[in-house]
């Protein structure tokens, strides 16, 4: 008899604390990533940071298919059907690795059309190119990990992922140390050579232990066809679209502080190492929730969802307030490292206690949308996502351009997009029968 998934808080923590173990070792890969270019110069933190932003918004695209792949997967191990996943994951690595190679191709078309002309500051601009010339490669073993890291998600297996993500952590740090200003002097292109190496590090310890797993099953020449992979691509373009979206906003809105100042933008990219320490416990948590309420679908459990809802929502919260707690009460401590002037040192201190509040409601808000995502409402969950985009995007021009604003009131444009977005999740959740789509 096929064995039930657990919905313990126990079974919570062992799918998420894995995950959010790994996601941790990524934070210090950025915060290190970000202090060594500190040392070289601001322009060098600020056009690698704007140029590492503009990397993530188009992976966002591999994030989106892995993402749906993961909860294909998971509905399908609830259903008994656990074969398929290997189909799944054989199918996704292929495709995976094309869309690598046009988005390698995309980049590398931008940079010769003088995308970086875009930056008031001549400097950055020219540290934005040096830095992407090198990092679009990461495209390809990046998107490999993102499919066979959706895979070990979607069968409820995070160990490996833990052990992946502290090996990418230990290369990148180690990477940092000799390229940029160490041994090879090489700036922000050795930032980008590190976080290269990192990634096809994740990428083959990842395949080592499918192979490992499944020997000989793992190289059997059975994809899906053409109508299900058309399927995977139908359901899995909202929640496509919704990243990238989320993401390119994002992009933006660091676009924007740049040209309000060199300083301002230097505070963001601070503040945005802080907010991904946050983003270290929902991470985990939200790849949890997907995972959870997949397979509870699948196993046609839909009435155990509101208590396991509550239950991540409290791992969710307690995680957050524990990790990040410093942002809000000693904020000037953790800035420091990359401040040498009183000017700068005090405008970080003002602005990470918003990082904290911000990350509050989005404690709420992310498992309500990964809940949406989940069950298959993807559509649904883009047309959330992009009504927050745009009361946020409004805001967001408003404190930048319209009516420019120090930097952490600048920074208050989080609220508006977390708030809203966890109340049109909010509504959809309590209004309408969310857990009886099949996919």
């Amino acid at each position: 008899m096929k064995e039930t998934l657990s919905t313990s808080y126990r079974a919570i923590l062992k799918l998420a604390l894995p995950v959010s173990a790994g996601t941790f070792t990524q934070f210090l890969v950025v915060l290190t990533d970000n202090f060594f270019l500190s040392q070289v110069s601001d322009a060098t933190l600020n056009g690698a940071g704007n140029a590492g932003i503009l990397y993530i918004t188009l992976a966002m695209v591999g994030q989106g298919l892995s993402s749906f792949g993961q909860i294909l997967i998971a509905r399908r191990v609830g259903e008994g059907r656990t074969e398929r996943a290997l189909v799944l994951l054989r199918t996704g690595l292929l495709g995976m690795f094309l869309i690598g190679l046009s988005l390698v191709a995309v980049v590398q078309l931008g940079l010769d059309f003088g995308f970086a002309s875009v930056f008031r500051d001549a400097a950055t601009g020219d540290v934005f190119t040096s830095f992407m010339t090198v990092r679009k490669w990461g495209f390809l073993p990046g998107f490999a990990m993102l499919m066979m890291y959706a895979y070990f998600m979607g069968t409820a297996r995070s160990k490996v992922l833990m052990v992946s993500m502290i090996a990418v952590g230990l290369v990148n740090i180690v990477g940092d140390a000799l390229l940029i200003d160490g041994v090879w002097t090489m700036g922000a292109q050795g930032a980008a050579w590190a976080s290269f190496f990192a990634e096809c590090t994740g990428a083959s310890i990842l395949l080592l232990a499918i192979i490992r797993t499944h020997r000989g099953a793992f190289w059997e020449k059975r994809f899906l066809n053409q109508e299900e992979i058309w399927h995977w691509f139908k359901l899995a373009l909202p929640l496509v679209l919704q990243l990238t979206l989320t993401l390119g906003t994002w992009s933006m809105f660091f676009f924007l502080v740049e040209q309000v100042g060199i300083l301002e933008l230097k505070v963001s990219h601070v503040a945005r190492n802080y907010f991904m320490l946050a983003f270290t416990v929902s991470q985990g948590v939200q790849q949890t929730t997907r995972t959870f309420v997949s397979t509870l679908l699948g196993e046609q459990r839909g009435t155990d969802l509101p208590v396991v809802l509550k239950r991540l929502f409290t791992v969710n919260i307690i995680g957050i307030v524990a990790l990040s707690h410093g942002l809000f009460f000693y904020p000037e401590f953790l800035a420091a490292p990359f401040f040498d002037d009183p000017e700068g040192l005090q405008a970080a201190g003002k602005t990470l206690p918003v990082i904290f509040l911000a990350m509050l409601i989005y404690s709420a808000s992310s498992v309500m949308l990964s809940a949406i995502q989940g069950s298959g409402h993807t559509r649904t969950a883009l047309a959330i996502e992009v009504s927050a985009i745009l009361i946020y995007s409004f805001f967001a021009f408003s404190l930048t351009l319209w009516w420019p604003q120090p930097v952490w009131r600048i920074w208050w444009v989080e609220f508006s997009y977390f708030t809203s977005m966890g109340a049109g999740c909010a509504w959809f959740l309590l209004r309408r029968d969310w857990r009886s789509k099949q996919i």
